[in-house]
């Protein structure tokens, strides 16, 4: 009978529903960030993880976060829970701050007790992840691409962290997803009012959570605007409860910058957009191209000093102007697809071989990929969808390698749009699979 039991498992999986594959994947992360936390708490790899289960090498920035969320707990102990509003920081530190504050006394303030909110995100980016798969293929390519995020090591391993990029990932997914609707559907008056107001708390939420990578919101509106004007002139009608819609949403994502302040660590300059509408008491005094070009060389001067020096690319590399930064936009691409690059796989970084050989044999999958996501370009040309994700992953894959000099850094914050080709990858691969079993009968 055990000869027949991998076979029943097979078929009990196939049948599983959307919810059932869910529960598995939250108790999948459970366990994950349990074991890791063993590792740390019993000093079982101790160049790796501290004794709260906190990454020393691959998460380098949770250990300064968890310090300000102790904080935080600690103003909440002792003036109250309404003193939350109140409490200056990180969004994503105020959020942990709240588990700490209910269950840090239980299980300790550690990773366990951020698995409250970890293990939501983690579901969150998978849920968003089906989501856009089904909206511009299939449920089944969905479903595929959320198990294959599912388990991608790294991002599992990052996702028990204190680390920003989870939530920050999944306010991201949600925003795209929306204007992928905004792309495939023909929208109602009350689609419109529910999408809007969504749509606003999803740009304010990653405003404060992210607000350093907010012109990656412009493009992807600027992209989804040019692909509707294209169906408007290929279908040759006005969709015009879709165009107000991205109209509603192009007009917060210029207004909510200026309104509202993005959270940052104290100390550090809370985040401006270069391309916002200003209070009439203030207004920009450089042209936009200049503003651009001075965020892009503070932002590669910030990564500059990251703390993993040893993973760095181009460092010295200065944008003084704007061909500078043109001409330098292949290499930008190499470095954003491509990076790290096979000669890093097999050296030794900050925390030793373990994490270089990860990175690397990802890398290689990725690679491997990029074939069927090219395949599903050409095959599904006239899918509109098809061409939002491809754009947004791709531009921002891109911009990435021109502003991130880090490769561990760049490596964390690529996730949300190796997402996107994934997807893409994933129904290539159906396309390549059926094609071959077509071949044979």
């Amino acid at each position: 009978m055990s000869i027949h039991l991998p076979g029943k498992i097979t078929q009990t999986l196939k049948h599983l529903k959307p919810s059932q594959w869910l529960i598995l994947a939250a108790l999948l992360h459970v366990t994950i960030t349990v074991v890791v936390f063993l590792i740390g708490h019993f000093h079982l790899l101790p160049r790796t993880f501290d004794e709260h289960g906190i990454g020393l090498t691959f998460a380098i920035d949770s250990t300064t976060y968890r310090n300000v969320i102790l904080d935080m707990a600690g103003t909440l102990n002792r003036n109250g829970l309404l003193s939350w509003p109140r409490i200056d920081g990180p969004l994503h530190c105020r959020l942990y701050a709240l588990g700490f504050y209910f269950l840090g006394p239980v299980f300790g303030y550690n990773i366990i007790t951020a698995e409250s909110l970890n293990v939501v995100y983690y579901l969150g980016v998978l849920v968003f992840v089906y989501l856009l798969g089904k909206e511009v293929f299939n449920a089944r390519t969905g479903l595929i691409s959320a198990a294959v995020i599912g388990i991608w090591p790294s991002f599992v391993l990052h996702s028990t962290q204190l680390l920003r990029d989870s939530v920050s990932t999944v306010f991201l997914l949600a925003v795209i997803f929306i204007l992928t609707v905004v792309l495939k559907r023909g929208l109602t008056y009350r689609n419109v009012l529910w999408l809007t107001i969504v749509s606003l708390l999803l740009i304010v939420l990653f405003w404060l959570a992210r607000g350093n990578m907010w012109n990656i919101v412009i493009i992807s509106l600027g992209i989804a605007a040019l692909l509707l004007a294209v169906r408007m002139f290929v279908e040759r009608r006005l969709l015009l409860t879709n165009a107000l819609l991205l109209i509603l949403v192009f007009g917060a994502a210029l207004f909510v910058p200026s309104r509202i302040e993005s959270t940052a660590l104290s100390g550090d300059k809370p985040p401006t957009a270069i391309l916002a509408l200003p209070p009439q008491s203030r207004k920009f005094k450089n042209s936009f191209w200049s503003r651009l070009l001075l965020q892009i060389r503070a932002r590669r001067e910030g990564f500059r000093v990251y703390s993993s020096m040893a993973s760095n690319v181009d460092a010295d590399v200065t944008f003084n102007s704007s061909t500078d930064v043109i001409t330098f936009l292949p290499r930008a691409a190499e470095i954003g697809f491509l990076a790290p690059f096979p000669r890093m796989w097999f050296e030794a970084g900050a925390g030793g071989r373990a994490g270089r050989l990860l990175s690397g044999f990802e890398t290689l999958v990725m690679y491997l990929l990029y074939v069927p996501a090219i395949i599903c370009a050409w095959r599904q040309r006239h899918n509109l969808g098809m061409w939002f994700l491809l754009l947004v992953g791709s531009v921002s894959v891109i911009l990435l390698g021109l502003v991130v000099v880090n490769i561990g850094a760049l490596y964390r914050l690529r996730y949300g749009f190796w997402m996107l080709l994934i997807v893409l990858a994933v129904e290539g691969t159906r396309m390549i699979a059926a094609g071959k079993a077509g071949a044979r009968q």
